[in-house]
């Protein structure tokens, strides 16, 4: 009992710590990629458009993400109610799960063979410029030292 009486502070500390890290574990395991928008997607969907709307304002940056904490928080809560009452097989099964991401598929009517062809096709080659920018101004360099 003298232990916990000296170290009270600590022990909540480390807790609130030790429960922070689960949640993050959780949170970094989880997909975040889903057609169906499932478990923590909603949330960091949120949290990005927040940030979008952010522009470097620390406090609104800090704020967004004390939000989608929260927001992660209660996906793991809402997981737990959902298992205790049955509704589902586990309390990780709402956000650990196999995700749907939606793949080209042979009834899709552009091949992605064919839409990188139409990207390279259309944008540029990058060392190209570059070596083309790199000659003019040397180029440049010799004109400017000639005089």
């Amino acid at each position: 009992m003298r232990f916990v009486k000296d170290h009270w502070f600590g022990l909540l500390v480390s807790i609130f710590v030790f429960f922070f890290l689960c949640v993050f574990a959780l949170v970094l395991a989880a997909p975040h990629q889903d057609e169906q928008k499932r478990g923590f997607v909603p949330c960091t969907e949120t949290m990005a458009e927040e940030l979008r709307g952010c522009n470097g304002r620390n406090m609104c940056v800090l704020g967004s993400v004390v939000d989608n904490t929260f927001c992660n928080v209660g996906v793991i809560g809402e997981g737990l109610k959902l298992w205790m009452t049955g509704k589902q097989p586990a309390p990780w099964s709402n956000y650990l799960f196999e995700p749907e991401i939606k793949r080209p598929s042979a009834t899709d009517d552009v091949e992605p063979e064919e839409s990188l062809e139409e990207y390279y096709q259309n944008t540029p080659d990058i060392a190209a410029e570059m070596d083309e920018l790199q000659k003019l101004n040397q180029q440049l360099e010799n004109d400017s030292n000639e005089r």
